[in-house]
């Protein structure tokens, strides 16, 4: 009985349809008007996704001018954390902030500037004319002021019982107290970021020709002189028994169609071994074979991103003599670049409009939820990924669930760095810092 009536009500609509449609075209466009477009709009309504309540939150000082604006979005140095607070600078004063409750524990100097630094409990900042300052966490006391100026400083690099800065030329001062050991002796200005490996400063700067070429420095950590340079490579992946492995970098007269890494010596720049890596099998004489990729070393393993994912070796071993792993995402279908890892037993892609993870253990491919702006940038702490996105609108996501977990609307939309620091999430959003606790479920255990 109940079909029957069921049929009877079908024929009864389809009837009325067609009566609508002979009778009154014009209230007949409104079952379709094709005047409308429905995309990505289930954000709110799909995802039920609490809000992180927010502990505490305080304005800060960003770079507006220069290469040093940049430093904010790339993450170096303009906020530090360590000794359970979280440095910045806030009209020009180093401020240290209790990371959990946001109190201001002490204020220090004036007119000063990133990059900031932390670290042994100690925090460094640099001020307009170039000094150097250090200063006791804990206190906020001074512990030395440098010996000599440095105008421009824009990187911070600590290693042993230096302290090394850069501003187109590279010094070493000594960690203990402050004084200028030496200036680099090169004429030319230098790129950054620079490196320290074992007792070699490493810089990279471009001279020009026939045509440009990239050239990697090495200087003496002692002295600052340089002691060798070679052109066309990347800065060393790895040091493996007085050897830089460096990735070869493609030139007009040498395409590189395969990945190419040298071993140089630390002592004189040479290339003493050079491994090519055709993890997918490429004719390197087809002009239109896809480029070999770009090259990175974790623990004791070699990763190299391909067309479809990233491919792994044995560091230090022959490609062509062991079984090489392979973290594919073509079961995914979409057009991914490689974005992070390895991290928590994951390879992770993106689009920039949402983000894919690949197993290690299994090679199976997992889908990030909660995702519905595009990607300003993420960053990986504890069990967690915290997704930025360019709405200003942060999403902590599980990266063993691929689950949302919770999200922080902020006041930005260029981010900096997410920082981890005695269990709160520290958010930095245009001259905002914003702090909420480090969800339950994504903390490493």
């Amino acid at each position: 009985m109940r079909g029957t009536l069921l049929k009877s009500y079908l024929r009864t609509v389809i009837i009325g349809l067609g009566l609508l449609l002979m009778v009154n075209p014009v209230q007949a466009a409104a079952v379709d008007s094709h005047t409308s477009f429905i995309g990505s709009n289930l954000d709110d309504y799909y995802v039920n996704l609490s809000a992180a309540k927010v502990e505490w939150s305080t304005t800060m000082d960003l770079p507006t001018l220069g290469d040093i604006a940049t430093d904010y979005i790339m993450g170096k140095g303009v906020v530090a954390v360590g000794a359970g607070k979280a440095f910045i600078l806030q009209k020009g004063q180093l401020l240290a902030i209790n990371a959990q409750t946001g109190k201001v524990v002490w204020k220090y100097g004036s007119k000063l500037k990133a990059p900031l630094l932390y670290q042994d409990g100690v925090a460094y900042v640099t001020s307009e004319a170039g000094t150097i300052y250090a200063v006791n966490a804990a206190t906020g006391k001074n512990k030395w002021s440098s010996s000599a100026n440095s105008k421009g400083i824009s990187q911070l690099v600590i290693d042993k019982d230096q302290l090394f800065t850069a501003n187109g030329d590279i010094q070493a001062y000594n960690l203990k107290d402050g004084k200028l050991q030496w200036r680099d002796n090169f004429g030319e200005k230098l790129y950054e970021p620079f490196m320290v490996e074992g007792n070699l400063i490493l810089a990279q700067n471009s001279e020009s020709g026939a045509y440009t070429y990239d050239i990697l420095h090495a200087f003496d950590r002692t002295t600052g002189k340089e002691l060798w340079n070679n052109r066309d490579h990347y800065f060393p992946i790895t040091e493996i028994n007085g050897t830089l492995i460096t990735q070869r970098k493609a030139t007009l007269f040498d395409t590189l169609p395969l990945t190419t890494l040298d071993s140089l010596d630390v002592k004189t720049g040479k290339v003493v071994k050079t491994v090519v890596y055709n993890p997918a099998n490429i004719d390197p004489n087809d002009p239109e074979a896809p480029r070999g990729g770009i090259a990175w070393s974790d623990g004791d393993r070699i990763f190299i991103t391909g067309q479809k994912g990233v491919y792994s070796y044995p560091v230090n071993a022959d490609p062509a003599t062991v079984t090489r792993d392979n973290y594919s995402y073509e079961s995914i279908g979409a057009k991914l670049s490689y974005a992070a890892g390895p991290y928590d037993g994951r390879i992770l892609f993106s689009n920039e409009q949402s983000i894919y993870g690949v197993k290690m253990v299994n090679k199976s491919a997992v889908q990030y939820s909660g995702i519905s702006n595009p990607i300003a940038r993420f960053d990986l702490l504890g069990h967690g990924m915290y997704v930025a996105q360019t709405d200003g609108k942060l999403i902590a996501i599980d990266l063993i669930s691929a689950k949302p977990v919770v999200q922080l609307k902020t006041s930005g939309r260029v981010f900096g760095p997410t920082l981890l620091e005695s269990g709160m999430i520290i958010v930095q959003s245009k001259g905002i810092l914003t702090a909420f606790k480090e969800p339950q479920v994504l903390k490493m255990k």
